[in-house]
């Protein structure tokens, strides 16, 4: 199990038009980062705080795949154990 096979890239929505492109200065790590479309200025915290849901559900997705690769590695771990049984 790696940790790289559970990466993944979220996609964020400006709450305003729904438009996924945004512009930022690049050597400001916490600048402001503008829609592209409706021009809407954010602030990083307030894009991850509308995106929250979205951010929420894709944490969901990838704890239960988490779970699902550990219990198969600890089945496949104790196969031959008669004195430990997976569930």
């Amino acid at each position: 199990m790696s940790l790289k096979d559970h990466s993944r890239s979220i996609g964020l929505r400006c709450s305003t038009c729904g438009g996924a492109d945004f512009k930022r200065d690049p050597a400001l790590d916490d600048g402001p980062i503008e829609c592209a479309t409706c021009e809407r200025v954010f602030s990083r915290d307030e894009l991850i705080r509308e995106n929250g849901e979205i951010i929420d559900n894709a944490v969901d997705e990838v704890k239960t795949e988490i779970v699902a690769d550990f219990k198969a590695e600890l089945r496949k771990a104790f196969r031959g154990s008669k004195f430990i049984k997976i569930r």
